[in-house]
């Protein structure tokens, strides 16, 4: 496993909220994170489907800034880290 794929389970796995996970993909890359390379991430690293993660785009504008209160983010987010979480477990 890659080392940028590895260091993103780690934060995961430590329970970092959703909005902190958003932050490092958005700056582990030179280019802007899209929403299409979140869900290709999202599936790729954490296994967790397209269909399950792209719920979470409706909380974000189309270069991935939060639209929607944080601790909603969060909330919403949590859940779907919890899977990863527990796979990893």
């Amino acid at each position: 496993m890659s080392k940028s794929k590895t260091a993103l389970r780690d934060l995961v796995a430590a329970g970092a909220s959703f909005l902190e996970v958003i932050e490092y993909l958005a700056h582990r890359h030179p280019r802007e994170l899209s929403p299409l390379e979140f869900l290709h991430i999202f599936q790729q690293e954490l296994g967790i489907s397209f269909v399950e993660s792209r719920a979470m785009l409706e909380y974000f504008d189309p270069q991935m800034k939060p639209i929607a209160d944080s601790g909603l983010i969060n909330e919403r987010g949590r859940t779907l880290l919890q899977r990863c979480r527990s796979a990893d477990g």
